[in-house]
């Protein structure tokens, strides 16, 4: 998929090198915990194999109950971060999952909202989906704020759910 200034795809191999060096130069300040994985906290070198393997699980893992898309983002033919979006039971739920990280290099630049945005045109106009939820921590204002931009609307038992 392309937008005005990214482009988002899977990875090569060599890409996903780069990806995985992306990652362990920081995704979030050391101060700040936004994930669940304790990105900080690991070797640079094993946060590396960790996203690499990531990938290849989500790639080996496909079927058509349960898959998890994997789209790189690129901004000048350079990694930036990740774009993922994932389903079960998508035949019968038309529901969609969103993640993402962005390389902490590219952090405040609009690019967060672009890949999601381009990730939700997949997923509704593309798929066919009926609905897309995200979820975020409550003290983790970036990925909330897209939300709300792109129309998510907090639910009960999830921070965020887009309908077509």
């Amino acid at each position: 998929m392309r937008t005005d200034r990214l482009e988002l795809r899977l990875p090569t191999d060599d890409e996903l090198a780069e990806l995985a060096e992306l990652a362990a130069r920081g995704v979030h300040r050391p101060d700040e915990r936004p994930f669940l994985t304790p990105w900080t906290d690991l070797p640079p070198r094993e946060l590396a194999r960790r996203v690499v393997q990531w990938q290849w699980r989500a790639r080996g893992e496909w079927t058509p109950q349960s898959w998890s898309l994997q789209l790189a983002v690129f901004e000048h033919d350079r990694p930036v971060g990740v774009q993922q979006m994932s389903g079960r039971d998508f035949a019968v739920l038309r529901e969609v999952k969103s993640a993402s990280w962005l390389g902490l290099e590219h952090h405040g630049r609009g690019i967060g909202r672009e890949m999601r945005a381009a990730m939700l045109h997949l997923a509704f106009a593309g798929l066919d989906a009926e609905y897309a939820v995200t979820e975020s921590f409550a003290d983790n204002p970036a990925p909330l704020a897209i939300s709300k931009r792109l129309g998510y609307q907090p639910g009960w038992d999830q921070p965020g759910r887009a309908a077509r």
